[in-house]
């Protein structure tokens, strides 16, 4: 049995609002002991400058200076590591945060997409229906057409049509049957590129 059997999906791969909320209670609290260190850390500094006018001032001897300003610059060096340590931290959170930004971007642009695509099957299954009412209407025509030919053929064969206006009438039914052809073909090309659109 394979390892992480059982899980369906990845379990590390969280909602990008999930990361952003969970980050901004975080970078609030560390925000905030940044500023704290950043103080504490001014004032341990402020420090050591007040013991060296001390000791210009002969305030305290030179042993004392040395060992108060070896504790006060062992408690700079701490502060200088916690501080260090709470940059990097927030480094990192500013780093995870624009790594979701830029999902939840992506996710919105796919939305957007995704929207696009099928309001354009949407738009064209419309016209789709529309185009095929059409075709089958050029179709019931051309039938129209193909029977008054041949009852047009009929009367000429039972000479109850003279000749020329055999000629005159054939020669409108031609020019309607290519007119329909050519419209047929059109609607038939549209079809296809808007079946295309909708399978897509």
């Amino acid at each position: 049995m394979s390892h992480g059997s059982g899980h369906l999906g990845d379990p590390y791969d969280m909602d990008p609002r999930d990361i952003l909320a969970q980050f901004s209670v975080e970078w609030v609290a560390l925000r905030k002991s940044y500023d704290e260190v950043k103080i504490k850390l001014r004032e341990v500094q402020q420090e050591l400058t007040d013991l060296d006018k001390q000791l210009e001032e002969n305030k305290i001897t030179e042993a004392e200076h040395i060992e108060l300003y070896r504790e006060r610059w062992r408690t700079s060096t701490e502060i200088v590591q916690v501080k260090r340590e709470v940059e990097a931290r927030l480094y990192e959170i500013q780093r995870q945060i624009r790594a979701a930004n830029k999902r939840l971007k992506e996710m919105e642009e796919e939305r957007l997409r995704r929207e696009r695509i099928e309001q354009e099957k949407s738009n064209a299954m419309i016209e789709w229906m529309s185009l095929k009412q059409g075709f089958d209407m050029v179709t019931d025509r051309r039938r129209e057409i193909n029977d008054e030919m041949d009852r047009l053929e009929l009367e000429r064969r039972q000479e109850a049509i003279s000749d020329d206006d055999y000629r005159r009438d054939r020669v409108v039914q031609i020019g309607q049957l290519a007119e329909l052809r050519t419209l047929e073909t059109d609607i038939k090309r549209r079809l296809g590129e808007l079946l295309e659109i909708i399978r897509g």
